[in-house]
């Protein structure tokens, strides 16, 4: 029996959710992902649990906020004077995601997380900061490719 490797192309089903059991993506009854170990399509440290998986396996992965994209900075939640996104003003409301620059000139998203008539509080957090991610995923079968 086949375990995959870092290279293979495999298929693959899975559903990610936060801690709390609530759903954040799946691929639920469409077609597998096609996915090449190592590429980086995904979160490094899920693409390496992969690895040793065989045909038709099924798999439970928990990864730590610093496995996924890092713990959430207070540093990154400003607030600004409403003036600063003169473009985005007019649709802006809480959750919404605005392009701001960072003190080094940079195009940074970032999400609204509070709003007045004078002010914004943003966070360039990004989204799943500081959040541990559980993967179900379950290796359908290795994508064999014919070469010339």
């Amino acid at each position: 029996m086949r375990n995959a490797q870092k290279g293979d192309t495999v298929l693959i089903k899975f559903t990610c959710s936060f801690d709390d059991g609530s759903e954040i993506t799946t691929t639920g009854e469409k077609e597998p992902l096609e996915l090449t170990i190592g590429e980086g399509k995904l979160i490094d440290c899920f693409e390496q649990s992969l690895i040793g998986m065989s045909e038709g396996q099924q798999k439970t992965i928990h990864l730590r906020p610093e496995q996924v994209v890092g713990e959430r900075r207070p540093e990154l939640i400003s607030e600004l004077p409403l003036h600063v996104l003169p473009e985005q003003d007019e649709d802006l409301e809480v959750g919404s995601r605005v392009m701001v620059k960072d003190n080094n000139g940079n195009d940074v998203k970032a999400t609204v997380t509070r709003l007045t008539d004078q002010n914004v509080t943003i966070d360039a957090n990004h989204p799943l900061a500081g959040e541990a991610l559980t993967f179900d995923v379950e290796l359908i079968e290795f994508a064999y490719f014919l070469c010339k």
